[in-house]
């Protein structure tokens, strides 16, 4: 669970911000003379009193859930306010401690693969989607398979011939993005149930937060020629992050981010 600390233990300390900041501008500005000014304030620390109320349970039901293994889903709404709200307080933080951005993103990632795992749900082949970047693709194949995956002559010099063969073996569907825009038309589309996403940390981190509700496995790829060029992945991880959802959460189906 160390990975997932990370982003825990900065969530904790945001928590304790917002709450810090809530009791400054109580004692900072409530006691000033002007009748306004205290009528502004007390609204002021209410609302910021009930979001931080819903963020903490939210934040409760996330620790809960990754240690007892269970499903929170009929709070999903706290704790999917949680995320949204505490992740890009996080980043701030992460760069004051001098974190690296990726190292907190992955942490993200890894931990919403396992509260997604406590789901057990189970998907029909043509609700579930599988989302790939288009860097892996090998640079100087000339099909353009980003705008049609029946381009790819399955030749063998990238990863995508063999992933688009899982989705036959599977029936599943597979959009190729160039980016976020692309992949959200394909969800606005499609209307998949669950997703199975490959990308790096930021993307996967930013497709996750821009699903909310819909739930999504990532796995990460691998970069050995640098970020965005040539990239590649663990054939098996997709292929259990895929049945995770086709068999209905079996617990020996794992994401492709490691514990």
């Amino acid at each position: 669970m160390i990975k997932k600390r990370l982003f825990l233990g900065l969530s904790a300390i945001s928590m304790l911000l917002l709450a810090a900041g809530a009791v400054y501008i109580w004692l900072t500005f409530f006691d000033r003379e002007a009748l306004v000014l205290r009528y502004i304030t007390a609204i002021l620390v209410f609302l910021a009193v009930v979001i931080l109320t819903i963020v903490f349970l939210g934040f409760a039901l996330i620790i809960l859930s990754l240690l007892s293994d269970k499903d929170v889903s009929v709070f999903s709404k706290p704790v999917n306010f949680a995320f949204s709200l505490l992740y890009p307080v996080v980043i701030w933080i992460g760069k004051i401690f001098q974190i690296t951005q990726d190292k907190i993103q992955r942490s993200f990632v890894e931990v919403n693969n396992q509260l997604i795992r406590t789901k057990k749900m189970k998907i029909l082949p043509h609700k579930l989607l599988l989302l790939l970047p288009h860097c892996l693709q090998v640079a100087d194949c000339g099909r353009r398979i980003t705008a049609d995956t029946a381009n790819c002559i399955r030749c063998g010099r990238c990863p995508v011939g063999k992933i688009l063969d899982l989705c036959d073996r599977y029936c599943i569907h597979v959009r190729i993005a160039t980016g976020g825009t692309v992949a959200r038309s394909a969800v606005k589309k499609l209307q998949p149930q669950a997703i199975v996403a490959v990308a790096c940390e930021r993307d996967l981190t930013s497709g996750i937060l821009d699903c909310i509700p819909l739930p999504v496995l990532g796995v990460l790829n691998e970069r050995p020629n640098g970020p965005c060029f040539n990239t590649s992945v663990n054939i098996n991880a997709v292929e259990k992050a895929l049945l995770y959802f086709l068999e209905g959460g079996e617990k020996n189906v794992a994401s492709g981010v490691s514990a």
